[in-house]
């Protein structure tokens, strides 16, 4: 049998908070480093403890050296979440068309039998 599903919520209990915190800790530093080797990444991860304690790793790099890159690159570039869901629409929208038409000019051929097709049928 397999394990009960953990429903993934806050823990109230302020010990069984920090007791969990020190033993997943450990896991997502491992898991952190194993990402760097493998891809080849630049990679800084900081936490704190429910307590205030500051843990943090990096790969390769120094850790303020993968944050200042991350400072200073464009907002645009930085990733994240988007707030704005029609900007995210609209630019899947043009990305799309984009894509087609980029299509439409490496296979000329297939465009104007599309067309030729549309013409007859509507003709």
């Amino acid at each position: 049998m397999g394990r009960v599903k953990l429903q993934i919520k806050r823990i109230e209990n302020n010990t069984n908070r920090q007791v969990t915190f020190s033993k997943r800790r450990n896991g997502l530093i491992k898991k952190a480093y194993e990402l760097s080797i493998l891809c080849d990444i630049d990679i800084a991860l900081i936490m704190f403890s429910p307590s205030g304690r500051l843990s943090h790793f990096s790969g390769k790099r120094r850790i303020e050296d993968v944050l200042s890159r991350y400072i200073n690159m464009p907002d645009h570039d930085r990733g994240g979440v988007v707030r704005n869901k029609e900007f995210l629409l609209g630019t899947l929208k043009t990305l799309k068309m984009e894509s087609d038409i980029a299509l439409q000019i490496a296979n000329p051929t297939a465009v104007n039998s599309n067309l030729e097709v549309t013409y007859i049928l509507f003709s």
